[in-house]
Order: C-alpha cells, then structure tokens, then sequence
C-alpha cells in the first residue's frame, strides 16, 4: 500500500510539469512574464500569464483544480 502511494505521488509531480512545458519553452526563449491574473471559481481557478520578448505577446492559461492542483495550461499568441 506504501509503495502505491509513493508511486502515485511521484506521477502528479512528475505530469504537472508536462502541463507547464509549453510556457517553460518560452520561457527559456527569454519571454518575460509581465502580468498575472486570477480567477476564482466555485470548484476551479483559471491563472493568466502574460508573457513578453520585444513585440511578441503570448498569454497562457492555467487551470487549478482544488483536489489536483494544475491540470492544464494552454499558451496562445493573439
């Protein structure tokens, strides 16, 4: 049962850091996050980051679950 449960830890650390890989690669492009926004559901929150390099924009959303912590994040260029 222990090992289970260590085995089921280390996967959510592992795969909520697949989720946050898009806007790792653009961060490491030097994109600057220049704003941060938050919005509150009942269940689930939404984090907006806006993010910089020269005139390039990119926002990206993630979604934070109250049981699961970050289940997605998204990046788009508007």
């Amino acid at each position: 049962m222990k090992r289970r449960l260590i085995v089921l830890g280390i996967l959510a650390l592992w795969s909520s850091s697949l989720f946050a890989s898009e806007m790792n690669d653009l961060l490491e492009k030097n994109f600057k996050i220049i704003k941060t926004e938050i919005v509150k559901f009942e269940r689930k929150a939404l984090k907006l980051f806006t993010l910089k390099n020269g005139k390039n924009i990119y926002l990206c959303l993630s979604e934070i679950d109250r049981r699961y912590g970050f289940d997605d994040t998204e990046c788009i260029k508007p």
